[in-house]
């Protein structure tokens, strides 16, 4: 076992060496070179303590061949997160740099399970590679891919094949003795192996930055001294660009890269932020490829900008994006980028509110509370899920004065920032580096980012109609007024072509699809299997609504639907767990409750609690398995656990409402009277026992943006007035899309007023990432380490979760009460309360009967 070097600052820089030695100079060392250790031909490797950084910029280092600045890489300098200590790892013949994160670079051994550990692979001819121990229980090395067919991998713990690891399922976590590994990626990985959990992974390090091939695609490709511009028209040939008021002709191309009835042009010259529009029979049409868009044009002009996306990188480039071990570790955290920050409450910068910037101001606080990123950072959030970003239609153009407000479900140009969210919409060059800097900024965080994406529809038919009619399906699927037609191969490829533009560009870790029902499964298969593929380190997140604009479809069948779900789970594609969601509250838009209320469906009483606690797990075997039946995950990824998002009540004003009386509702879920509940004290225990289910069962916890501290779309929170539900014709608080500031702003008071509400669910998360046991990674594991019940004695309103899972440091027994107070065995041996209805607790020395609270979830633990 290699212990890391306490090294000597400094000690090589009186002149060049003759030999090829390696250095480290960056921000810990003030740019002095200091000798790196080498640990074979070609791997030298030395470990570094990084502060925030320089007066010139943040933490950031180089390799120097011959410490005096001769040769150095990368080209640009290695950024990291401050604050932290790094193993860095530098491959000389491919010049590729890795940094592992480790707790001190004081010496110091690994703990690991492995004595050795081999890669054997198509890669390197099967011959034993010794992988290095890099941390605790990580084994990594860096590994060249070179894409041939059939290309695919092992790892051998003897050198001799007797003791050799695979994957059977497919998953990411070897099995021993299991099958080969195929892999389709190009080029240099870091294969890093967990001799703990088994997961394996490959990461791609040090991507093209200069020189690098052009792949061929379609919309403006940038290059200094000429741009190609191509467009897919597959019904007519008289195909133009426009750029700089000088109109060109496009030809048509061979079939290349997979696109076919392409036209294509190349116009010289450096067309950096040119405007362009191409024509199709003389009609304008946007660059469904677009990159930029000048704001304002609108329906008819359709003008896109020329871009160099290179130099859109944020400042001292990118930083580590946050480890993601196993995606059932997320717990998601949705958000609207101008309701999160444009209310002066927020404690962000005037100019910076409702923007993207605004989105990662730090150190912003109201009566000396967490606000903005501090807040999501202090809540233990994993993922933001921001509602769409790109750029839509609804107030195109208009400045910050006007009061404009949408949700974004509107989408004009797939790939092009929202201007409504960057401080300088026409300095397209920063509107780019706005959102990278917020992705970045997140990413420092160790928050990740996903994107709610609209492909199903577009704002009008003038997306697209003028290049083909075959973008849209004859039904309208969405109830938008169009859908998008993902069977045709070339949309398909458009919205995957999108998917990976937003990850490679923008550095985004997963999507969040609206309305992904009207999609074939067999496409977003395409779809997820791609970006694995392409990114296999990211372990992005994919997911959607698994429904459609309640039309009716003639194929249904090959659609998104929890029957379908299954289909999906090698792509890691899920969806939101409708089912478990109206089982805990009842309807989303009046006053009828669920479980979380105690109130049971007779025919069902508890049992699709009992179904949700496990993650809805999938059984190819029940009988009941159909289009709708509720135990749809075959992984439990697919389930993404939820009471409430930006559609529909909230879930504060659902419970208000729920446990009002003399409730008066029209068509439109409008209130028209109400007489306020009594106790509003029941009705926080209700939220708290609502999340908390959501934050224990198994699947990936889902929350929207101020639940935690019982956010209400009323206007100026007036709750307890009708009128101030309603604006409108779409029932104002059901669904507050275009509804003003004063609806749909977060008020950051109710973070002070409603603590005991934060601090429960602040709580319930930080429970959940400490114990593994509540979030398995397999089917097989919830069926071999979880036992669910739901006693007769109860009547329903009790269901328990018995959860021995290895992974984990400690048994759990998880109970759900909806009813009164009930008294209860626990398993055997001694327990811990760690958890309940008023959020944290540690009473240990519990055994035998014990009292359960009613409307709460309890959690106790049990030291291995």
């Amino acid at each position: 076992m290699r212990t890391l070097p306490t090294l000597v600052i400094g000690a090589t820089l009186i002149s060049a060496p003759a030999v090829a030695d390696w250095h480290f100079r960056g921000t810990p060392n003030q740019w002095n070179a200091a000798q790196m250790t080498e640990i074979a031909a070609n791997h030298y490797q030395t470990c570094q303590t990084f502060q925030q950084g320089d007066a010139t910029g943040g933490a950031r280092f180089k390799i120097d061949r011959y410490a005096d600045w001769q040769e150095s890489y990368p080209a640009s300098d290695y950024t990291v997160t401050g604050d932290q200590s790094y193993q860095i790892d530098f491959y000389t013949d491919s010049h590729s740099i890795q940094t592992t994160q480790v707790a001190s670079c004081d010496s110091q051994t690994y703990a690991q399970n492995f004595s050795a550990l081999y890669f054997r692979g198509t890669a390197n001819n099967w011959a034993a590679d010794a992988m290095t121990l890099a941390g605790d229980h990580t084994w990594s090395r860096l590994i060249h891919f070179d894409g041939q067919t059939n290309q695919r991998f092992k790892f051998d713990l003897t050198g001799d094949w007797s003791q050799n690891y695979g994957d059977n399922q497919n998953d990411g976590v070897l099995d021993a003795a299991g099958g080969d590994i195929y892999t389709n990626v190009s080029g240099d990985y870091v294969v890093t192996v967990n001799d703990q959990t088994l997961a394996y992974s490959l990461r791609a390090v040090n991507p093209c930055t200069t020189d690098c091939a052009i792949q061929p695609t379609l919309g403006a490709t940038y290059q200094p001294d000429k741009t190609t511009f191509a467009i897919w028209s597959p019904d007519h040939s008289n195909v133009t660009i426009t750029v700089n008021g000088t109109e060109y002709p496009l030809t048509k191309v061979s079939d290349f890269n997979g696109y076919t009835d392409v036209y294509q042009t190349e116009v010289s010259g450096d067309l950096y932020l040119a405007e362009y529009t191409f024509k199709i029979n003389g009609i304008p049409v946007r660059d469904p490829y677009g990159k930029m868009v000048k704001p304002g044009t609108g329906d008819s002009e359709a003008i896109n900008i020329v871009m160099d996306m290179s130099r859109t990188r944020p400042e001292g480039g990118w930083a580590e994006r946050p480890a993601l071990v196993n995606r059932e570790d997320a717990v998601i955290y949705e958000v609207h980028v101008r309701d999160f920050t444009i209310d002066a409450s927020s404690g962000v910068s005037a100019a910076k509110r409702g923007k993207f910037l605004g989105m990662v101001e730090s150190g912003t606080r109201y009566n000396g509370l967490k606000t903005g990123i501090d807040h999501l950072v202090d809540l233990g959030v994993t993922h933001v899920q921001l509602l769409p970003v790109y750029d839509f239609a609804t107030c195109d153009g208009l400045p910050d004065s006007d009061p404009c407000y949408n949700w974004g479900y509107d989408p004009r140009n797939y790939n092009v920032p929202e201007e409504r969210y960057s401080q300088v919409p026409t300095d397209y060059e920063a509107r780019a580096n706005e959102f990278k800097t917020m992705v970045n900024e997140f990413h420092k965080a160790g928050i990740r980012v996903i994107m709610d994406v609209v492909y199903n529809h577009t704002f009008a038919n003038e997306m697209f109609e003028n290049i083909s009619g075959s973008y849209y399906t004859a039904t309208d699927l969405s109830g938008t007024g169009n859908s998008i037609d993902a069977d045709q191969s070339m949309v398909s490829r458009m919205i995957q072509d999108s998917l990976a533009y937003w990850v490679d560009e923008y550095g985004v870790d997963g999507f969040r699809f609206d309305l992904i029902g009207i999609f074939s499964y067999g496409e977003v298969e395409k779809w997820g299997r791609t970006l694995n593929q392409q990114f296999p380190d990211r372990n992005l997140l994919i997911y959607g609504e698994p429904w459609n604009g309640y039309a009716s479809d003639p194929k249904e069948a090959q659609r998104v639907r929890y029957g379908t779900t299954h289909n999906m789970a090698d792509e890691h594609v899920g969806v939101f767990n409708g089912a478990y969601r109206e089982a805990l509250k009842g309807s989303n838009d009046d006053t009828r409750t669920g479980f979380m209320f105690n109130n049971l469906d007779s025919a069902e009483a508890g049992w699709s609690i009992y179904d949700g606690m496990r993650g809805s797990a999938y059984d190819p075997n029940d009988s009941r398995n159909s289009t709708w039946f509720r135990n749809y995950a075959a992984d439990p990824e697919q389930s993404i656990n939820y009471i409430s998002a930006h559609d529909n009540f909230g879930l504060w004003d659902k419970v208000y409402l729920s446990l009002s009386s003399d409730v008066v509702q029209n068509s439109s879920h409008q209130i028209l009277s109400l007489t306020p509940p009594a106790n509003l004290d029941y009705a926080k225990r209700v939220v708290n026992f609502g999340m908390g289910m959501v934050l224990t069962s198994q699947g990936i916890g889902f929350v929207h943006a101020g639940d935690e501290f019982l956010r209400t779309k009323t206007d100026n929170e007036q709750i307890s007035t009708p009128s101030a539900w309603n604006f409108g014709d779409h029932g104002g608080t059901h669904n507050t899309y275009n509804a003003p500031d004063s609806f749909n702003s977060i008020k950051w008071h109710r973070r002070a007023d409603n603590a005991a509400t934060y601090d429960y669910l602040k709580d319930l998360i930080a429970l959940r990432r400490n114990h593994a046991g509540l979030r398995m990674t397999s089917n097989q594991d919830i069926a071999n380490y979880l036992t669910v019940t739901r006693p007769d004695a109860f009547g329903g309103q009790l269901v328990t979760g018995y959860i021995t899972y290895p992974q984990d440091t400690h048994n759990l027994f998880v109970v759900y009460n909806s009813g009164n107070h009930q008294t209860i065995s626990l398993p055997a041996g001694n327990w811990t309360l760690a958890a309940d209805a008023s959020g944290a607790q540690n009473q240990p020395g519990l055994s035998g009967n014990v009292i359960v609270e009613g409307t709460a979830v309890t959690v106790f633990t049990q030291a291995r």
